[in-house]
Order: structure tokens, then C-alpha cells, then sequence
């Protein structure tokens, strides 16, 4: 249910749409640069049989590039199609905070229409911050996914749900000072147990975090090997734990 002072906002914002074929004035943040040209056929028939229902949201700030844009955050594929027709662009501009507001804000604007993954948020703040962007970095060489890799980077002192909410926070940080050796090491791991049950993985991971610096590395790959199918099958998740602590890395507690 729509409140009354959310309508007033809605009405407000309406109220500020602006118009322009000056398609240069306009910029993208790389996040959302790349679209999707099926996307953009689709919408320029429906622009033609309904005409434009929405506006382009956008924000004028200085932090990206060290001078004032305009950025479109939402509707890139309405501004490419429009521009496709040699349309006016219909936009209003948003108030951001900093960056962090505005990356929240571009999630929750594309939030309506398809939800953002973790590797949004990564892709969008790794733009201006650097535990984002070594995140990232290392998720590109070592093909882990980013929560996991969230995990080893903080050596585990993050659950998976509040993992997935720092991330998306913004206030992301790598704690772990041996968060590399540590992802490449659990690549290897990875990599033969990709296709195991989610959270079978995250156990596996949180048995890997338990046992480094103390187990054998090439011993327990082989072992691996030989339980690979087993682990693989597993759905239960307490019982997997306790299977690749005594089978994979030998631990005895």
C-alpha cells in the first residue's frame, strides 16, 4: 500500500522531469554501461505503440571523475533506445550523498525491475573502493564466488548472511592479511567441488578456514579425490562438515 507521504515524494519527483536531445550531456558509470541490445529492440516497440511512461533517473556529482557529470544511474537502455529514435530524453536528477548512497540507490532502483546479485554490488563499489576492487581482483583470478571469497577475506568472521549484507553495506573490508594465498590455496578446492550443494560448500570453506596453516595441502586434495562423489552427494550439512574435517583434512577435532 502506497502511504501518503510517499505518494507526495513520488508526485514531487514527477514534478522535476526534464527534457533534453542533447544525448552528450549524459554519462555511465562503468557498471552499467554494457546493455542489452535484445532489451533495446523490445523497448523501442514499446515506445513506439505506448510512448514513454518513465523517466531516466540520473545524479550530478563530482566524485567519480573530479568534475561535475550528469550520470545516468537507471534507465540506461530507456536513454539508448530513445536516443536510437531521435527522442527527447525525459530525466529527473536524484540527490546522493556520496558514493556509497549512490550505489545504494542504483540498487535500489534496479531492485524493481530484477534484483541485484552480489557481483553488482561488487562491480559497483569496487568503482571508488579498493577492498571492493582487490575483491574483485581476486574473485577474476581465482573464480570463486563472492561471498565465498568475502569469507577468506575476512577469515571467517562473517556469516554468510551478514557476509552478504556487508557487502552490500558498502563497508566492506579485507581483514584477512593472507586473504590471496588463502583463495588461491582453496581454488584448488574449488575447483573439484564446484557442482556440491551450496552450503555443503560453505562448510566445506569454513572447515578450509579451520584447518589452514595446519594441514597438508597436496595430501588433502588427494583425499579429496577420493570423496569427491561422496561430498558431491551430500545434502546434509552437519554431517558433511564433520565427513571433511576426519576425510579431507584430517582434523581430528
Amino acid at each position: 500500500m502506497i502511504m501518503k507521504n510517499e505518494l507526495k515524494d513520488a508526485l514531487a519527483l514527477l514534478r522535476k522531469i526534464k527534457f533534453s536531445k542533447n544525448y552528450r550531456k549524459f554519462s555511465f558509470l562503468e557498471i552499467n554501461r554494457i546493455t542489452d541490445t535484445e532489451h533495446i529492440q523490445k523497448m523501442i516497440t514499446s515506445i513506439r505503440n505506448m510512448g514513454v511512461i518513465r523517466p531516466v533517473i540520473c545524479v550530478r556529482v563530482t566524485f567519480v571523475d573530479g568534475k561535475s557529470q550528469l550520470y545516468v544511474i537507471d534507465g540506461q537502455h530507456l536513454f539508448k533506445s530513445l536516443m536510437s529514435e531521435d527522442l527527447e530524453i525525459p530525466y529527473v536528477i536524484i540527490d546522493v550523498e556520496d558514493k556509497i548512497d549512490m550505489v545504494q540507490k542504483m540498487a535500489m532502483l534496479n531492485n524493481s525491475s530484477k534484483s541485484w546479485t552480489l557481483l553488482n554490488y561488487v562491480n559497483a563499489f569496487k568503482m571508488h573502493l579498493k577492498d571492493y576492487y582487490q575483491l574483485d581482483d581476486l574473485r577474476v583470478m581465482y573464480n570463486i564466488e563472492p561471498l565465498m571469497l568475502a569469507t577468506i577475506c575476512t577469515n571467517g568472521d562473517q556469516s554468510s548472511i551478514s557476509g552478504s549484507r556487508l557487502i552490500k553495506s558498502g563497508d566492506f573490508k579485507i581483514t584477512n592479511p593472507n586473504a590471496q594465498e588463502m583463495a588461491k590455496a582453496f581454488n584448488d578446492f574449488f575447483l573439484k567441488i564446484g557442482r556440491a550443494d551450496r552450503w555443503v560448500k560453505h562448510h566445506f570453506l569454513q572447515v578450509f578456514l579451520r584447518a589452514w596453516g595446519t594441514y597438508d595441502h597436496e595430501q588433502s586434495l588427494e583425499n579429496l579425490d577420493k570423496h569427491i562423489n561422496i561430498i558431491k552427494a551430500m545434502s546434509d550439512t552437519g554431517a558433511a562438515e564433520a565427513f571433511i574435517s576426519k576425510n579431507i583434512f584430517n582434523l581430528t577435532k
